[in-house]
């Protein structure tokens, strides 16, 4: 078989995968410092309704997308949130832990995700006026495969909180200027495999919307 233009339907790491997914953060932008407040923390869950990588090929793109069947959501991930961060951005807030990606699929069929590494979640900007931070996800490491391919997705994936809403979105469109590159990596794509679109050091990008199980406010300056 051979691999189409899309690879259907997506995934993170968180992460998903986030990036889903080399764990490096790239250089700083800026040097700055940051005190990120963190309240109403505490243990927390977070689920995406879909997650979505893409990589962009010479052929165009190629995606993997995880879906929410029933009560099995497309992406999970658990952690835990509290007091004030002071640091170099970006600024750690705690690991995201028990990372998974659920119901991912491609136009070859099913696909298979394995978390291996626990990811990061860092501030990288100050707070704006609608209560908006941006976010990293650092220290990804996802192994995909599905029929006739496989790779691993190493690195960062940016994305934003909203104390608004309540949701971290894994997307590269930020309210805020970055201070950090994020950037996913792919590697390990076995010679002659995925119809030869996916090739080690592409960079994919991930995108989905995590709702934050609480009411958590984040607030940088």
């Amino acid at each position: 078989m051979t691999i189409r233009k899309r690879v259907g339907s997506v995934m993170f790491i968180a992460a998903a995968a986030a990036a889903v997914v080399g764990m490096s953060v790239g250089p700083a932008l800026a040097s700055t410092t940051l005190t990120v407040k963190v309240s109403h923390g505490g243990s927390y869950t977070a689920t995406a309704k879909t997650t979505v990588l893409t990589d962009k090929t010479k052929d165009g793109p190629l995606s993997v997308t995880c879906v929410t069947k029933g009560k099995t959501p497309s992406s999970k991930g658990t952690g835990k949130m509290s007091g004030t961060h002071r640091g170099k951005a970006p600024v750690s807030l705690g690991k995201v832990n028990n990372l998974s990606f659920k119901n991912c699929s491609g136009e070859l069929g099913p696909v298979t995700t394995t978390v291996k590494a626990t990811p990061t979640l860092n501030a990288d900007s100050k707070t704006n006026s609608k209560g908006e931070t941006d976010g990293i996800i650092t220290g990804v490491k996802v192994d995909v495969s599905m029929t006739d391919c496989s790779f691993t997705v190493t690195g960062s994936a940016p994305g934003y909180y909203s104390n608004k809403t309540h949701t971290l979105t894994m997307t590269s469109k930020l309210p805020v200027k970055a201070l950090t590159k994020a950037e996913l990596t792919i590697s390990d794509v076995p010679k002659g495999s995925c119809a030869g679109l996916i090739t080690d050091g592409q960079h994919p990008t991930y995108s989905a919307s995590y709702k934050v199980s609480k009411n958590i406010t984040i607030k940088s300056s």
